[in-house]
């Protein structure tokens, strides 16, 4: 609540005003695409995705569809703004303007959306389908085409929770800054990779050996604990343990350590377009274990993957996998794109199979937690 007005008299009568604002928070990005001529003709639906910029702590995309959003906005040019969702993540309600810059920076069209979007785990992509026509935007009288490239300015602003109250500063009042942010996390893991904490428990996957904690891998995974915990009964120290079961790769498996002692999916699974083979073999190995954490960030992750060549094998998979939140965007893909899915489970297995076992890079025969935890993680793009 901002301060109220000083009041004033008009016929004996005082009056008083105030103003009641939802805290904002606001964050700008320049998006540039050069040869925008090369651009034309990808495809309706298809978009080109900026850098990421954060804006309160989490990091939003803009797209950008040259050939529409869909069939009907064909003849138009479509701006969306997307953020990543993250399961620590609450939902947010945010605003988007998008502005086309000139060549000296002035502005040219702006677009803003009509209220506050919620962002949230069924909708993590808002924006403008009818921007600006292909014509308009080409012609010589807009003059927003530059040395064959367009730059988009996207503007959000985050909407945050009302403050039940403000705190005030009083005369004489030590302030203290706020506490650090957990640093658990990461000095667990680097007790545990320095080795002074013994190893305990060795798994063998493909004929590759990790050595790790027992309790440790058990703690994350009911199917671990009760391989070396049941039967109320602890397994035999310096145990050598196979666990890939013909469906885990050894590289896979990695992985999973890496997850369980880290809490982020590795960087090989994080970022780019390659990472799809090595984000479903992920997935496979966390149903197997199950550890559903890991299992709902695969499942996220290969939806950044949903195109018109690949809707129908990664709705099969989450089917295969019952990973409704994957089913379900590649649902409302297809009903956006006009597809038809004809799902067959029974053709799913093979293409699992073969993904699963292609060949890979030679590993060492032995693997510590200290080789696992060394990659570090990133983001989904």
């Amino acid at each position: 609540m901002a301060p109220a007005a000083a009041p004033c008299v008009a016929d004996g009568t005082a009056v008083t005003g105030s103003v009641s604002e939802v805290p904002k928070v606001t964050g700008t990005h320049d998006f540039t695409i050069r040869e925008y001529s090369r651009t034309k003709g990808i495809g309706v639906g298809k978009s080109i995705l900026s850098q990421h910029f954060s804006v309160d702590g989490r990091r939003w995309h803009i797209r950008f569809y040259p050939d529409g959003y869909s069939t009907a906005d064909g003849g138009w040019i479509a701006l969306y703004a997307q953020t990543l969702h993250k399961p620590q993540f609450l939902p947010v309600s945010a605003e988007f303007t998008f502005q086309l810059l000139g060549p000296d920076g002035d502005v040219r069209p702006t677009r803003r959306s009509d209220r506050a979007c919620k962002y949230d785990t069924l909708c993590n992509s808002w924006g403008i389908r009818r921007y600006i026509t292909r014509a308009h935007l080409e012609s010589a009288a807009l003059g927003a085409i530059h040395a064959d490239s367009i730059t988009v300015c996207c503007t959000v602003t985050i909407h945050k929770a009302r403050r039940r109250s403000l705190s005030v500063n009083r005369p004489g009042l030590v302030k203290m800054p706020p506490p650090p942010l957990s640093n658990h996390g990461e000095n667990a893991i680097r007790f545990l990779a320095s080795g002074k904490a013994p190893f305990d428990v060795r798994f063998e996957v493909d004929g590759e050996v990790f050595e790790a904690h027992r309790m440790v891998v058990a703690a994350q995974s009911a199917w671990f604990e009760g391989l070396l915990y049941g039967h109320g009964r602890e397994a035999g120290k310096d145990l050598l343990l196979e666990v890939g079961g013909g469906i885990v790769t050894a590289e896979a498996f990695r992985g999973v350590l890496h997850f369980i002692y880290t809490d982020e999916i590795p960087g090989e699974a994080a970022k780019g377009r390659g990472s799809y083979d090595v984000t479903l073999r992920l997935l496979v190995a966390a149903d197997y274990y199950l550890i559903d954490r890991l299992k709902l960030m695969c499942a996220c992750r290969l939806g950044d993957f949903i195109k018109d060549s690949t809707v129908g094998t990664l709705m099969e998979i989450a089917e295969a996998y019952s990973c409704k939140d994957l089913e379900q965007a590649c649902r409302n893909f297809a009903a956006r794109r006009g597809l038809r899915l004809l799902p067959n489970l029974a053709n799913i297995q093979s293409a699992i199979r073969k993904r699963l076992t292609s060949s890979g890079a030679a590993a060492p025969a032995t693997r510590r937690i200290m080789d696992v935890a060394s990659t570090s993680g990133a983001d989904a793009e």
